[in-house]
């Protein structure tokens, strides 16, 4: 794993890109969807609580960006912790990161123990992508594709429909561009960029399983790059888990082929 050393403030940066993008992600969401889903995106302290009732899985149900500013109490940490007890959930997780101050201490005082998945935080600068040759097409969609970008996304990810027409409102946002990469006019494979700060945060990327193995996505990675570029971009960043020994990794792998470096891991906490 190729690793950089980055400072306290371009940690933060990178750090709220990824937070900014979740939480107007959250804002996108209709308030249909919102009641089917059972979400809720809570303040507390300098973070926020990102919930859904209805799906019990670390990537929906986390605490960002606490303590990231100052040192935090343990009413905020508190909240957060609240909030998943409350919706009954199992799977919920607080980021911490090497400058969230006081938090691991907290969650330590609340028995808090690292999840069995570390996430790696990557950055890359604004250097030019490599051509990516692939025998699909990607190209940046609008509002009027919303549908088959959010479908295609959770079709990738193996997620309920409902979770399409939330991600479907994307296309078209102030910040937000999003890319479909398509075999003739059949969507393979789908990703996103937000754009905060000058920073690029690289998400919700995922490949129809019919067309794993044909560099989709190494393709609009290169798009969504060369886009952020274009924005004004300094930086880049993006995350996922670690693979443990024997899994194959292949997010973990294709961020790196574009050029994206650890930054740093993350631990994840958790109730134990």
């Amino acid at each position: 794993m190729t690793a950089v050393t980055v400072s306290p403030e371009v940690l933060r940066r990178i750090e709220a890109a990824e937070h900014e993008a979740w939480l107007d992600m959250d804002r996108a969401a209709p308030p249909d969807i919102r009641a089917a889903l059972g979400m809720e995106c809570t303040a507390s302290g300098d973070g926020a609580i990102f919930a859904i009732a209805k799906i019990d899985h670390i990537q929906f149900n986390r605490i960002a960006g606490l303590g990231l500013t100052r040192e935090i109490t343990l009413a905020e940490l508190d909240k957060g912790i609240g909030v998943f007890e409350r919706l009954g959930l199992k799977n919920w997780i607080v980021h911490v990161t090497p400058e969230s101050h006081n938090l691991a201490q907290l969650c330590a005082a609340r028995g808090l123990v690292r999840h069995s998945r570390t996430w790696a935080k990557f950055i890359r600068d604004n250097t030019p992508p490599a051509p990516v040759e692939t025998d699909l097409a990607v190209f940046e969609i609008g509002a009027d594709r919303g549908a088959a970008f959010g479908q295609t996304a959770v079709k990738g990810f193996g997620m309920p429909p409902v979770l399409g027409n939330w991600l479907g409102t994307l296309p078209g946002r102030k910040n937000w561009h999003c890319f479909i990469a398509f075999d003739g006019e059949i969507p393979a494979g789908a990703g996103a960029l937000y754009v905060h700060d000058k920073v690029g945060w690289i998400g919700i990327a995922a490949t129809l399983e019919s067309y794993r193995g044909r560099k989709a996505q190494q393709a609009i990675l290169a798009a969504r790059i060369a886009k952020g570029i274009e924005r004004g971009c300094e930086f880049f960043t993006t995350e996922t888990g670690i693979p443990h020994e024997g899994e194959a990794g292949p997010s973990f792998k294709n961020i790196q082929r574009a050029g994206l470096k650890i930054a740093y891991e993350r631990q994840n906490l958790t109730r134990g």
